[in-house]
């Protein structure tokens, strides 16, 4: 058995129709005491505009963003990937390719910057690593300004031939 139809949703029509359309539902929910989205799915699903002649009506003046950001948050996001482009540069690694990966750890420390959680930590130092920048990378070291392999900078010590011999004593012994 169907609901009730809610007494609400005629009261907004009527307000929808003294107005002549030239309403949003925001002033309609505000007015009833309902959710914006309940309005906008009476309005479509009984055909409002087309109930009032078919025009239809544009009720907002103009778009609004939510997701502008101040001038000042700009320049702080600026600086740190100014920052994290002068230490990619100092490292050596810096590419155009990887302005996506910096661009999202920017907003992941936007993220982190607002709401401190050991998750939004732990995403900040996957991307850092994924950047290169997490100091982990033991293959490469910087020496003189120059990255270098580790091989090719330090050669291997060399093992005292007694502590060799040994080895290979216990290798033959274990082959057996």
């Amino acid at each position: 058995m169907p609901r009730k139809r809610d007494p609400n949703r005629d009261k907004a029509f009527l307000i929808f129709q003294k107005h002549e359309g030239n309403i949003t539902n925001r002033a309609i929910a505000e007015e009833l005491d309902v959710l914006e989205k309940t309005i906008s799915a009476w309005k479509s699903r009984d055909k409002w505009v087309a109930q009032l002649g078919g025009k239809v009506r544009s009720t907002t003046k103009k778009k609004r963003s939510t997701t502008k950001r101040s001038s000042e948050g700009e320049n702080i996001r600026n600086k740190k990937k100014q920052q994290v482009v002068d230490a990619l540069v100092e490292a050596g690694t810096y590419s155009p390719a990887l302005d996506l990966l910096i661009e999202i750890y920017l907003d992941a420390y936007e993220d982190y910057a607002r709401e401190r959680s050991e998750k939004l930590r732990k995403e900040l130092a996957k991307y850092l690593g994924q950047l290169g920048l997490d100091g982990k990378n033991k293959d490469l070291i910087k020496k003189s300004g120059v990255l270098l392999e580790k091989s090719k900078e330090e050669p291997p010590e060399e093992k005292p031939a007694e502590e060799s011999n040994k080895l290979l004593q216990f290798r033959q012994r274990m082959s057996k």
